[in-house]
């Protein structure tokens, strides 16, 4: 039974135990494997019998592994939003989850690597390790971000995407609720460009300031880049894709080439009204690599502080509330 207060009211403080007790059983992801049991001697009254020999485990499958993967990136989001993720369970996530992830990341920004060469081979980036979790968490995220040098959190276009991102999802209808839904969350994205082509060796500049884009109605077309990543459903719709897959249109039909030899420069932007879950970051990444003349900087609000803009109250003009009342 929960612990009430004075009032009958939950205890502000219940959350603590299932949070920590989650975070106990699904962080720990290092398990215990091949321990020897332990050698029981006999009783003093004589009873030599030992007791059964533990049940051997079977080797734990790529599901399983992917399991307490999730369940790790719930319990760190808890605990990062009540502000109790210490260091021993960060260490412990780090090491278990976010490395590996991070590692693969890195190689797909690599413009040195031979996919950034060579046509995609699918319509989705198959990787064992990113599909095993559909994000890295909210701090960690704004850690990878840092890592792989994207971050930018001081980007001066800020408070300008964010008044517009929050505007245009309270005029949409956008329910304030704990967990978003896909189709209605925004990226907003300015960039500033030049594409050089390569006959005539003229440059184009293409500048925009700002606009927003949104998840792409039916199934977008398989694209040659920016390939998504398949975990637990099709991500390849999501806003921030479609947000940079407008800008290799944009290249193209400039007369450019999306590939790491191109000389396109300038700079592209991007916010999220939502942490970018791990097919985004692969397609960050991605964008890098085929395209590393141009700097790409992703920043991003949580959803609890976009949650909590579109479902304040609005204070209405002096005469409206007069004539309401």
């Amino acid at each position: 039974m929960e612990a009430k207060g004075a009032e009958g009211q939950q205890n502000p403080r219940s959350w603590h135990r299932p949070v920590l007790a989650a975070a106990a059983g699904v962080i720990s992801l290092r398990r215990k494997v091949g321990r020897r049991p332990r050698l029981h001697q006999a009783s003093r009254g004589g009873d030599s019998k030992a007791p059964p020999e533990p049940r051997a485990r079977g080797p734990r499958s790529e599901r399983d592994v992917a399991n307490d993967v999730v369940f790790g990136v719930v319990a760190v989001d808890l605990l990062f939003n009540h502000d109790r993720l210490d260091m021993e369970v960060g260490e412990a996530f780090r090491r278990s989850v976010y490395d590996p992830a991070w590692k693969r990341l890195r190689y797909y920004s690599d413009s040195t690597a031979p996919e950034a060469r060579s046509p995609a081979k699918s319509w989705r980036l198959q990787d064992r390790t990113l599909e095993r979790q559909f994000s890295l968490s909210c701090f960690y995220t704004e850690q990878a971000t840092r890592d792989l040098q994207l971050s930018r959190m001081q980007d001066p276009l800020i408070p300008s995407m964010q008044r517009t991102s929050r505007s245009l999802l309270e005029e949409a209808g956008v329910r304030a609720t704990d967990d978003p839904v896909s189709n209605a969350l925004i990226a907003w994205m300015a960039h500033n460009l030049q594409v050089s082509t390569d006959s005539s060796g003229d440059a184009e500049w293409l500048h925009c300031r700002g606009r927003p884009w949104g998840y792409a109605v039916g199934k977008p077309e398989v694209s040659e880049w920016l390939l998504p990543v398949f975990v637990e459903h099709d991500r390849s719709s999501h806003a921030e894709r479609m947000a940079l897959l407008a800008i290799g249109n944009l290249v193209k039909s400039s007369g450019g080439k999306l590939h790491p030899d191109s000389p396109v420069k300038g700079m592209v932007s991007v916010y999220a009204t939502h942490t970018p879950c791990i097919s985004c970051m692969a397609v960050f990444c991605q964008f890098k690599q085929r395209l590393p003349g141009v700097k790409l900087y992703v920043c991003f609000d949580k959803w609890g502080e976009t949650n909590r803009w579109i479902d304040e109250p609005k204070t209405l003009p002096q005469e409206e509330s007069d004539e309401t009342a």
